[in-house]
């Protein structure tokens, strides 16, 4: 059990050192996609991690181990500004508000460690017209994903 959390600390370190993770408290910086938070990224331990996908870009997020945490993904998508709220609690996701015509992501509710098993959608938050999901993962599954 100790080897798989030095090797989840180490496999955090690495997406953040490469760019591709950050913790909520410290989003990317503005780019397009962007998020907007604050901007150092830190390897954090949680109990879930969500990859935020957004046209062609990914970062990967933890949960905040106490408190919330919101950011919003911007885009430029055919001369237009798409906005997506994100909200981070330390049990999960859900996407607070966007600017998609449907509404169907902010409808989607909360994904949580607890209940993504009995979500139609399971893990995931998805925004077809503004092209972003949100994905919910066990630390142990990051590390499957690593293997």
């Amino acid at each position: 059990m100790q080897g798989k959390r030095i090797m989840l600390l180490l496999l955090v370190a690495l997406l953040v050192l490469q760019g591709c993770a950050a913790s909520p408290e410290a989003a990317p910086a503005t780019a397009a996609p962007s998020a907007t938070a604050p901007t150092e990224a830190t390897a954090v331990p949680a109990l879930g991690y969500v990859l935020v996908t957004a046209g062609q870009e990914a970062r990967w997020f933890p949960l905040p181990s106490s408190g919330e945490v919101s950011f919003t993904v911007k885009q430029q998508r055919n001369g237009e500004e798409q906005v997506n709220l994100i909200h981070l609690t330390p049990e999960g996701v859900y996407m607070e508000a966007s600017t998609c015509s449907n509404q169907d992501c902010v409808e989607q509710g909360v994904v949580t460690l607890e209940n993504r098993e009995s979500r139609v959608l399971g893990s995931m938050v998805i925004c077809l017209p503004n092209q972003v999901s949100l994905e919910l993962y066990t630390p142990e599954e990051l590390l499957s994903l690593s293997e």
